[in-house]
């Protein structure tokens, strides 16, 4: 077994915010586990190892909120968004055991993150605050997302792969450059892309890996727009990606949302495209390359940071 063939550690989104409203709970499996998502009715989210450590049911189906607890559809015992348990009804006294593994969690950008670390280390960097949400010239998020059946590494792949451009997405590349300081990887790219209905955008972006599962896209074309791609691994073989965009819209909004949702539509046929390569391809450690490919060989250096250190 190779150190790929694990899960990478950094942060990772388990939903969007207006997916997850106070008091809503969500039983999730990632990283090869089950866990459980609630909201407190004071808003705050927490992730939680899946089974109560009583008699074993999963809080994710049938358990409810109450307060800043979840509470156990099977006996009714509680446990705070720590991991805690806060009652057991029918006991003159809590056991000192009663207590559930808590994931850490944050909510940044309208989006709930969860930690992973396969040996439980803390959050090593933070995910930054981008400016332009909330903003009232900006579109709120329209997001999507979609199961594919492909190991993470295929995806942060497309940050150096210069020369999948054209075969796969029929997009022109004029400028393309590569840089990597820590745990970010930016793709710097200019080129003219050739969206659904036949028309043509001139764009530049700039997309940033912060950590191994989350981008953001600053990209000025027809319109300027930020993107978010960020995936989430289900298990050894399948991971949710999850995509969304906001745009720039000042002064009249009447045709702002079905511009948003073709824009949304051909960002979609581009995953599409890829994940039609994705799910059908084989891995190779030692690829082929030639002097159009792209800087990958640095690309997949510095993605097995996050597996590296996991391993040790």
């Amino acid at each position: 077994m190779t150190t790929l063939e694990t899960y990478p550690w950094g942060w990772f989104v388990v939903t969007f915010s207006d997916q997850l409203s106070p008091g809503a709970v969500r039983p999730l499996r990632h990283f090869g586990r089950e866990l459980v998502l609630f909201r407190a009715e004071s808003g705050a989210a927490s992730i939680l190892d899946a089974h109560c450590p009583h008699m074993g049911a999963h809080l994710g189906h049938g358990g409810v909120v109450e307060g800043g607890a979840i509470k156990c559809p099977f006996h009714a015992w509680k446990f705070d968004g720590a991991g805690a348990c806060t009652d057991v009804p029918y006991a003159t006294r809590i056991p000192p055991r009663a207590t559930i593994a808590c994931w850490p969690t944050c909510e940044v950008n309208g989006m709930v993150f969860v930690w992973h670390h396969p040996r439980r280390q803390p959050p090593s960097y933070e995910i930054p605050v981008i400016t332009e949400v909330g903003d009232p010239e900006w579109t709120a998020w329209d997001h999507s997302e979609l199961i594919v059946q492909t190991h993470p590494r295929e995806i942060v792949e497309n940050v150096a792969d210069l020369g999948h451009f054209i075969p796969v997405h029929g997009t022109h590349v004029a400028k393309f450059d590569n840089e990597y300081v820590g745990h970010l990887a930016k793709q710097i790219n200019e080129g003219t892309a050739y969206p659904l209905g036949g028309r043509e955008d001139r764009y530049r972006l700039r997309a940033t890996y912060h950590g191994p599962a989350y981008q953001v896209t600053q990209m000025e074309g027809a319109l300027e727009s930020r993107l978010v791609n960020a995936h989430t691994p289900i298990d050894e073989h399948s991971l949710i990606l999850r995509f969304a965009v906001s745009l720039k819209v000042p002064g009249d909004r009447t045709h702002a949302a079905a511009f948003t949702r073709r824009y949304i539509d051909n960002l979609r046929e581009g995953f599409l495209q890829d994940i039609r390569i994705w799910e059908h391809k084989v891995f190779r450690e030692r690829a082929l390359l030639c002097d159009g490919d792209g800087p990958i060989g640095k690309l997949r250096r510095w993605y097995r940071q996050f597996y590296e250190e996991a391993a040790s």
